[in-house]
């Protein structure tokens, strides 16, 4: 094989890699638009409150870090739209650290 076919065959295969590199460019774009326009209606689970008591009780039962306990919360929070309250709200976080 001569040092011009050669050349030839490295640039057909940069030329495929750099194909897919671009196609994964775009699927990243079109997932963070999925991303973006999913949360546009429902709040951002940061932004959602809880109470310390509330973390307070979790930690306690399930033996988990606050973190994680406020990470539940306001999951649960989320998935309810902000509708739960109270101790329906405790107990939707306690069945989702259980669950999972």
């Amino acid at each position: 094989m001569t040092a011009e076919d050669e050349a030839k065959q490295l640039d057909s295969v940069t030329d495929r890699v750099q194909e897919k590199e671009l196609d994964a460019s775009r699927a990243n774009q079109a997932l963070g638009a999925l991303s973006t326009t999913a949360s546009d209606g429902a709040a951002a689970p940061a932004a959602i409150a809880v109470k310390k008591e509330d973390v307070d009780v979790i930690v306690a039962e399930l033996e988990v870090t606050e973190d994680e306990a406020a990470a539940a919360l306001r999951a649960a929070a989320g998935e309810g739209n902000g509708n739960i309250e109270g101790q329906q709200l405790v107990a939707a976080a306690l069945r989702r650290l259980v669950v999972s």
